[in-house]
């Protein structure tokens, strides 16, 4: 099984979307902060896993 998913999430403050990839071997929740590939500011980005695969993900302006 490929532990790496990789998803699209819109960034909160310019509007456009960039793919960032997620490691899913283990459940739970995680936070992080991820710079917007188009307009470099930072967002903070939520990230649930529940049996191998991404379940929620909320993104906010950071």
């Amino acid at each position: 099984m490929d532990w790496l998913e990789e998803i699209l999430i819109e960034c909160p403050q310019c509007g456009e979307s960039f793919a960032i990839q997620i490691e899913t071997a283990e459940e739970g929740t995680v936070g992080m902060i991820e710079d917007c590939a188009v307009c470099c500011r930072p967002a903070a980005v939520s990230i649930t896993v529940k049996e191998g695969e991404v379940t929620c993900v909320t993104v906010e302006a950071s």
